[in-house]
């Protein structure tokens, strides 16, 4: 009995490791959300100050991708609706994720704009961020 009230006070003590796979859905849930509402303050918060965006045409910066966001809300046009869909999560240590799945947009014209990405996230002291997206 003495050897088990120590484990319990660790057991209770030690907070239970966060479920990055959940905590990173959650952040792709969120960052389509925050889309569909044209929440531009939101989506800034998603990216990590550090974050690159590689494309065919080459390396876009935080700075270009949400400037090229504000535009798109500012058209007022349609952006289409996003949704995720077969995410896949795994972790590359203590701080670091990665997360590849498909990324739909879908328009008021019944047309859809589908293709896979891949997003390294960074854990920062505010959730995870996203770092690096390839699409």
């Amino acid at each position: 009995m003495n050897r088990l009230i120590p484990i319990l006070i660790l057991l209770f003590a030690t907070p239970l490791a966060a479920d990055t796979g959940s905590d990173i859905r959650s952040a792709l849930d969120y960052y389509a959300e925050v889309w569909n509402e044209d929440d531009i303050a939101a989506i800034e918060g998603y990216y990590h100050p550090d974050f690159v965006l590689v494309t065919a045409e080459g390396v876009i910066d935080r700075a270009r991708q949400l400037d090229g966001i504000r535009n798109l809300v500012g058209e007022g046009g349609d952006r289409g609706r996003m949704d995720y869909s077969n995410v896949t999560v795994e972790e590359l240590g203590d701080r670091h994720a990665l997360a590849y799945g498909r990324v739909a947009l879908r328009f008021k014209d019944d047309s859809v704009l589908e293709s896979w990405f891949t997003t390294v996230y960074v854990k920062t002291p505010f959730g995870w961020k996203a770092l690096l997206t390839r699409n």
